[in-house]
């Protein structure tokens, strides 16, 4: 199993010698139309992503129906009957835009695409009050742990879950300074330790690059990368980074 960063923020592209799965994509440099206030973002280049790449994806999965997870246009580029795993809000919105292959995932729920199989668990708070979840992505013996938002490890100590790779947040940013919305490098660290694992993919880089009304109610944390390589751990953060399971 080969997993892709394809972006510099946090879309994914997982596949195996049988499948592809794309997560969150969003694929060119703008995420929300200028006239959106309350979430933006913006770069410089297109995700790394091609055609070919494309045509090969079997299963779209969307972790959370909010707009830097739901991306529109970008799913636009996607066949209207491809397979999509999603919550219950993003649903209804894809059936607007015309996809008529969905179902809803949550937490329990376990599901073969091809030589991969999805099994999802629930989110970490808040956000398990919010119609997202968390998964693993399974080939054989080889696990990929994903988690958008906030883990602990009490929750992965709870579940019993191991992986070869995990894709966490590592910027601690809190709402008005309270409600935890991503982990610290810290906390990271700790469920990578519980995991047992040695290679994390960074979920939501920079999150200080996103813009917006909501950029006026974020404290952010700093990121301290080197705290996996001294604790021999490899970091992948940039666009187009690999690692294979």
């Amino acid at each position: 199993m080969k997993i892709i960063k394809i972006d510099d923020y946090q879309s994914w592209y997982v596949e195996s010698d049988d499948e592809a799965i794309i997560i969150d994509p969003w694929l060119d440099k703008v995420m929300q139309p200028k006239s959106n206030l309350f979430i933006n973002r913006a770069r410089n280049e297109n995700a790394l992503i091609t055609e070919d790449m494309i045509s090969k994806v079997s299963c779209i999965l969307i972790s959370a129906p909010f707009e830097d997870h739901f991306h529109e246009k970008s799913l636009k580029r996607f066949d209207p009957n491809t397979f999509i795993l999603t919550s219950k809000p993003s649903e209804k919105k894809l059936r607007k835009l015309g996809f008529n292959n969905i179902e809803v995932l949550k937490a329990g729920i376990q599901k073969n695409i091809g030589d991969l199989t999805i099994k999802a668990h629930d989110a970490g708070f808040p956000y398990n009050y919010l119609w997202t979840f968390s998964f693993e992505i399974i080939q054989e013996e080889k696990v990929l742990y994903f988690e958008s938002h906030v883990d602990k490890p009490s929750r992965i100590r709870q579940k019993g879950l191991k992986a070869d790779c995990a894709i966490l947040t590592t910027e601690e940013v809190k709402i008005l300074g309270l409600l935890p919305l991503s982990n610290s490098s810290e906390a990271t660290l700790k469920i990578l330790e519980e995991l047992e694992c040695k290679n994390i993919m960074i979920q939501g880089s920079d999150p200080s690059e996103t813009k917006g009304l909501i950029s006026y109610f974020l404290k952010i944390g700093e990121e301290n990368l080197e705290l996996f390589s001294n604790n021999g751990i490899k970091a992948f953060k940039e666009a187009g980074s690999e690692v294979t399971i």
